[in-house]
């Protein structure tokens, strides 16, 4: 039986190309990737976890030792999630300026999905409820409406910061500190 006296339970694993592959949400499956020599630890935390005759670090950052071919055709922040687009947008409607929350703020397809908008980030931008009703089922020049930035796809940093926006804050500074020491870009090895 092992026992572990911490409260930190989650683990990044990184594929062997050190891109981005998940997050183990309990320590006990990232330790088991690890004593099974599937993964090799990059960055412990100073908890360790005990059994009867054996003490292992408790893992913050494991990266595999073999590539995993994942289903996923698409990188994971491709889509224009409300998280992504936001954290892009820095919760703030691209049409006035206004701050947004989660709940108050909306989505919306600059070229309207209508008229053949793909829903994608290079076409979604935030935006305040007023002003997505403004805008309507137009295009912004239509509306008589400019935007404050023109939508884009997400930067590696914006990438990391909607990853580790539901992490406890000793776990993203021990991840960070790790991917920074480290130099890794998690997507840099991603193709598109």
């Amino acid at each position: 039986m092992l026992a572990c006296e911490s409260t930190v339970s989650r683990c990044l694993v990184l594929n062997a190309d050190y891109g981005y592959l998940s997050i183990a949400e309990r320590w006990i499956d990232a330790l088991g990737l690890v004593v099974a020599g599937k993964a090799e630890v990059l960055e412990a935390y100073p908890e360790v976890v005990r059994s009867q005759y054996l003490v292992f670090p408790l893992p913050a950052v494991v990266v595999m030792r073999y590539l995993v071919r994942t289903r996923r055709r698409h990188a994971i922040f491709d889509a224009p999630s409300k998280q992504a687009v936001f954290t892009r947008d820095d919760f703030a409607c691209q049409y006035c300026g206004a701050r947004v929350s989660m709940k108050s703020g909306t989505r919306d397809h600059v070229i309207p999905r209508s008229r053949g908008g793909p829903d994608t980030l290079a076409n979604v931008v935030t935006a305040c409820r007023a002003c997505n009703a403004r805008k309507g089922d137009r295009t912004p020049s239509e509306a008589g409406m400019h935007l404050l930035r023109p939508p884009r796809p997400l930067t590696d940093d914006e990438k990391l910061r909607c990853l580790l926006k539901t992490v406890r804050t000793r776990e993203r500074t021990t991840w960070l500190n790790c991917l920074r020491r480290l130099g890794i870009s998690l997507w840099a090895s991603r193709a598109a």
